[in-house]
């Protein structure tokens, strides 16, 4: 048995592979993305081409058109990939393109195909942004009509201004005080009483609901301030985001009309 083993050995032809060769155009890194996308997609290219064509995205979803919108050919690489084609049309033995490059061709051939998706993304987005942009100037016209006319914050700055006057009732100059700058309100916690057990805050806090507050320890007792919540994020927003947001939405809305 041995021996019949050796001379299978010897005499065993070994069979030669030949891989096809095939064309690169595409960087390492950018064909390692796009193959990347290929294999988790799990779709035909027919069903990308009717999603496109016909702008439904209930069998590619729109995170899978959102990728490939972002992996689609850029101009230079169609222009190489589309040169390779026309270059090799009529020739024997044509070396074919590599998987990556073939699948951004195929992109490409779907009618409008950038104009398209991008159509596609931007109607699922633009009722979104439209409505937060709507809801910050909502909550910042509600605290402004607030801040200038709510009681309660009328009241709480009164007994400030009445307490700071009081403070500085032995200073000509301060002690009679029409108003203040609102920079002073973050130091009312670090004015302390004279045995260092409770600040000017605590203070006004307690004496407005002794005074002010007929539901004080009640459970309709309103807080008399907007919403510590509502102010912060009302501090962060700036008019120049609004109308950066607003341009931009203006500009792929008419881009969207003119495709």
């Amino acid at each position: 048995m041995l021996v019949s083993i050796l001379e299978f050995k010897l005499t065993f032809s070994p069979f030669t592979f030949f891989l096809e060769q095939v064309v690169k155009l595409l960087s390492n890194k950018r064909s390692q993305a796009v193959g990347i996308l290929m294999s988790s997609l799990h779709l035909d290219m027919k069903d990308i081409q009717h999603a496109v064509v016909n702008l439904d995205n209930s069998v590619v979803d729109l995170e899978t058109l959102q990728a490939l919108y972002e992996n689609r050919a850029q101009s230079d690489e169609l222009e190489k990939i589309e040169k390779h084609g026309r270059s090799s049309k009529d020739k024997e033995n044509a070396k074919s393109l590599d998987k990556p490059e073939q699948f951004l061709y195929e992109l490409s051939l779907i009618p409008n195909f950038s104009e398209r998706v991008f159509c596609i993304l931007f109607q699922s987005t633009f009722s979104e942004s439209i409505c937060s942009i709507h809801r910050k100037l909502e909550l910042l016209q509600k605290l402004c009509e607030t801040l200038k006319n709510g009681p309660g914050v009328m009241q709480v700055l009164g007994l400030v201004l009445a307490f700071g006057n009081y403070m500085n009732g032995g200073n000509k100059t301060r002690g009679q005080a029409d108003g203040f700058g609102l920079d002073i309100l973050p130091k009312l916690k670090d004015v302390k009483s004279s045995d260092n057990s409770r600040s000017l805050l605590s203070y006004i806090v307690s004496y407005y609901l002794r005074n002010f507050d007929e539901d004080a320890g009640k459970e309709q007792c309103l807080f008399p301030l907007p919403e510590p919540q509502d102010l912060f994020q009302a501090s962060q927003m700036k008019f120049e985001d609004f109308q950066k947001d607003l341009r931009k939405l203006k500009k792929d809305l008419k881009g969207n009309l003119k495709s």
